[in-house]
């Protein structure tokens, strides 16, 4: 199984909706992604600080996700969708809480913009923490601080489509006929390499995970294309291989035991046919409360047992 966790949504606000066009660009870069063969897939909403959650809770989430899977379940039966929320934090005193959209999206994620802003969410119950790659980051990625998210069951993102598509591409020079690399667009790769060299650095190549944050499909890449990034950047052929299929499936499975579990309280499949009970999301009303969805009689659950862990004398 290959996952790509960073699919942009077209909208970062929830004043605007998105158009048909966005809608159509965002199925051609679903479409392009599971032709290369990722099979899970998290939509991202990225959301800036100073933005407001609604008060209405059905509100939070933007994503429409039961019209993408009817969209595509007939095409590609095999192909898991989740949401995702990215919140980008620069000052943690104006941070909302995160009580209200944990239950909301599959996926919780950071981008911290500052030194003190990482510090602070550490201690989050988030699943990824995300940086901006084409822009040199302003603050040293510190040994220390990474190791203790990576103790705690955070991975951290390396998003290459910045990198791919670029501020700016290749231009012609008016005197010849030369194609070059235009200033901007070489300062996005250098700042970019930069970045990335630094994170494998700082996290001792542990917890490290790809994804495309692609916004059209020609900005997807297959995963022989992204082992050789990385090889580039100096990680060995397995933790390459581990960044878009072992590290994503356990950020996934972390945020996913979010909405599964509650305290030592488990949901487990009694059928075969749900032996992908945790990644299945089709039996979920993406309306419910917080209540609903652990306060649920076993009646109305016939295909789930809850049961709960007990600890070993």
């Amino acid at each position: 199984m290959l996952f790509d966790l960073n699919v942009s949504w077209p909208t970062t606000n929830y004043s605007a909706k998105p158009t048909q066009v966005q809608l159509q660009a965002l199925y051609n870069t679903i479409t392009t992604l599971h032709m290369l063969g990722y099979t899970h897939l998290a939509i991202n909403f990225k959301l800036e600080e100073n933005v407001k959650f609604p008060n209405n809770p059905n509100e939070i989430n933007p994503i429409d996700r039961d019209s993408l899977k009817a969209h595509f379940n007939e095409k590609f039966p095999d192909l898991k969708l989740f949401t995702r929320l990215t919140l980008v934090i620069n000052d943690p005193s104006q941070c909302q809480g995160l009580s209200k959209v944990q239950n909301k999206f599959d996926i919780i994620a950071v981008e911290p913009t500052s030194e003190k802003a990482l510090q602070a969410t550490i201690n989050l119950d988030v699943d990824i923490i995300s940086f901006n790659m084409v822009t040199r980051l302003p603050f040293f990625l510190r040994h220390k601080t990474i190791c203790n998210a990576t103790d705690k069951g955070i991975h951290f993102e390396i998003c290459y489509s910045p990198m791919i598509s670029g501020p700016a591409g290749y231009t012609i020079t008016n005197n010849s006929d030369n194609v070059s690399l235009s200033t901007s667009a070489s300062l996005a790769r250098k700042n970019f390499f930069y970045n990335v060299l630094q994170l494998i650095r700082a996290s001792r190549s542990r917890g490290l995970l790809v994804s495309s944050g692609a916004s059209h499909a020609l900005q997807a890449r297959s995963s022989m294309d992204i082992m050789c990034l990385l090889k580039t950047c100096g990680l060995d052929s397995s933790r390459a291989k581990a960044s878009f299929t072992d590290n994503p499936e356990k950020a996934l499975i972390r945020g996913r035991l979010r909405i599964k579990s509650y305290k030592q309280t488990i949901v487990m499949g009694n059928d075969n046919s749900h032996s992908d009970l945790l990644y299945n999301n089709d039996l979920e009303n993406s309306k419910k409360t917080f209540l609903e969805q652990y306060k649920r009689p076993l009646s109305s659950s016939p295909l789930h047992v809850i049961q709960k862990k007990r600890k070993l004398q």
